[in-house]
């Protein structure tokens, strides 16, 4: 198999391909809504997670004034509305929920709420906070609480229904859905 040259600005694709999310923040009573793919786990006791995000998005500027986000995992339903809140400036709109369709309700243990829909959240409290590359941030938060669908999680995404599968983001405008749950210790495909 020929292997291909990738060009360094979009080599951080080739990690991708986790579930792509929408990070909530609020402050002063307004809340704000991105994309976002660069998060990952990064300890379990405590649960830990690390996001990136630029220092330019009304998310930075929420998260560095309230410390308290949450992580809301989206299905394929939902794809055109994480796309629009990848585009939309929290800055260029006063409601950006209203702008892209999207509802949200009470979280359980913070005050930033969770997205209407989503198959997953995670609510998670800001611990440290460090500068990285280009004028990006990263926030290490410990996740307080965290709720799924129980048909699309009991331990790992189920993928049975396509309409509970979590939607990934590929880079640019592609997205997937996993296509199968397949297991090392049997060797052959899950039901």
């Amino acid at each position: 198999m020929a292997k291909r040259i990738v060009d360094l600005e979009i080599a951080h694709r080739l990690l991708g391909g986790g579930p792509v999310t929408l990070i909530v923040t609020r402050y002063r009573g307004r809340a704000n809504v991105m994309a976002a793919s660069w998060l990952t786990p990064i300890s379990m006791s405590p649960p830990l997670v690390a996001i990136a995000v630029h220092r330019d998005c009304l998310t930075h500027d929420f998260l560095d004034r309230t410390g308290e986000f949450t992580v809301n995992v989206p299905g394929r339903d939902l794809m055109e509305r994480v796309r629009d809140a990848g585009m939309l400036s929290g800055h260029d709109v006063d409601d950006k929920f209203e702008e892209i369709g999207l509802e949200m309700e009470a979280a359980e243990a913070i005050s930033v709420p969770v997205v209407v829909g989503c198959l997953a959240s995670l609510e998670c409290s800001v611990l440290d906070a460090y500068e990285a590359g280009d004028d990006h941030t990263l926030f290490v938060a410990e996740v307080v609480a965290a709720q799924a669908e129980e048909e699309a999680f009991d331990d790992t995404w189920l993928l049975a229904d396509p309409e509970t599968k979590p939607l990934h983001h590929l880079g640019g405008h592609a997205y997937a859905v996993l296509d199968q749950l397949i297991s090392a210790e049997l060797g052959a495909e899950a039901s």
